[in-house]
């Protein structure tokens, strides 16, 4: 989608830890977290930058 921000969750250096505090706090209930990764449903997700804020890591970015 143009002009859109696009997400972005840094695992590759080991910062995300898991712990599902953006999954808490997304009020469109767009992120999904299992026992290996964090995925955002692209289509939903407003990049509200809630989810940024409460990662206690910095583990989530967005452009």
């Amino acid at each position: 989608m143009p002009g859109k921000k696009s997400l972005h969750i840094e695992s590759s250096g080991q910062l995300c830890v898991y712990c599902g505090a953006c999954v808490g706090v997304c009020p469109l209930n767009c992120i999904y977290l299992d026992e290996t990764r964090i995925t955002f449903d692209e289509r939903i997700c407003t990049r509200c930058e809630i989810c940024v804020k409460a990662c206690p890591v910095g583990a989530i970015e967005i452009d």
